[in-house]
């Protein structure tokens, strides 16, 4: 039952990375997305303050060694990180090989399940891959969320950016097109400069192999390549990671408050079929403050 609703809300400051985990028990009912593709990689840039900062719409922040993040945006500016990623952990008991057990109670006095672990994220050189060395394990791009024919991803102030025919919405309708999806409304753009991406782990085929015998399908039944037949990648191979939708917003204020911080804002959704009873949620830091040396 995809009962779960995670939402986690990370704030990147320069010399301070703070987490506040919010978790809300309730149903998600935003849109049914295609699995994720390294076709819809995109690579933005937030520079509405004094932080410049690369990114990637895979969720990795930073860009080394070409444009790692800097402060301040002037002539002056000094590297501050190479890249920074997030972090989604799980752990998912089943019985008979296949058969998921979600209810706490029983995972706690049961000795005869199998654990399988699972760690998503995106992040350069780091992330496990398939047996070619090409298929990253972890969490790619949705399409949808900005326009195919462009170089970036959705960016507030680059309305070329947007998806023509709309946001999606709820199940596959859309919603709003020539509008800014905004954190604060429809058509608000409240922040100097706001980003906005959705990704998830459909890719992860790392416990379903030919020789795996305990094997974990978050969606039975639905295949990669099913809801976009056009998908670059592993078309036709079971849905696969823990089920998880990962939908992100940065935003930027340049006031003298605001203006040496980067809000990163994660809402984290459970789009499998089943409860996940243990996960935890982190980001890892690659620092780069002094450059090389």
């Amino acid at each position: 039952m995809r009962s779960s609703i995670l939402f986690v809300k990370i704030i990147f400051l320069i010399f301070l990375t703070s987490v506040a985990l919010f978790g809300q028990g309730k149903i998600y009912e935003g849109p049914d997305d295609p699995a994720s593709d390294v076709a819809a990689e995109r690579i933005g840039e937030m520079n509405g303050n004094r932080v410049i900062l690369p990114f990637h719409n895979s969720t990795e922040l930073g860009n080394w060694p070409q444009f790692p993040a800097r402060w301040p945006n002037d002539e002056n500016s000094m590297r501050m990180h190479d890249n920074i990623a997030l972090v989604i952990g799980a752990r998912v008991y089943l019985e008979n090989d296949t058969i998921p057990v979600t209810d706490p109670d029983i995972i706690r006095t049961r000795r005869d399940l199998d654990t399988l672990y699972f760690v998503q994220t995106n992040y350069r050189g780091s992330t496990e891959k398939d047996p070619t060395g090409t298929v990253e394990w972890g969490l790619y791009p949705v399409f949808g969320y900005f326009n195919e024919n462009g170089e970036y991803p959705a960016m507030s102030n680059r309305p070329d950016s947007w998806p023509p025919a709309g946001w999606p919405a709820r199940g596959d309708a859309t919603k709003w097109p020539d509008e800014w999806n905004g954190r604060f409304g429809r058509g608000v753009i409240f922040a100097d400069l706001e980003t906005y991406f959705v990704a998830n782990d459909a890719h992860d085929q790392e416990y379903l192999g030919s020789d795996d015998r305990v094997k974990y399908y978050p969606r039975p039944g639905v295949k990669i390549g099913d809801k976009k037949s056009d998908v670059t990648i592993q078309k036709g191979l079971p849905w696969g990671g823990i089920g998880v939708r990962v939908e992100v917003r940065g935003l930027q204020w340049n006031n003298a408050q605001a203006r040496d911080a980067i809000f990163f804002e994660y809402t984290i959704a459970n789009i499998s079929d089943y409860d996940l009873p243990e996960m935890a949620f982190g980001y890892y830091v690659d620092m780069g403050v002094g450059g090389e040396s």
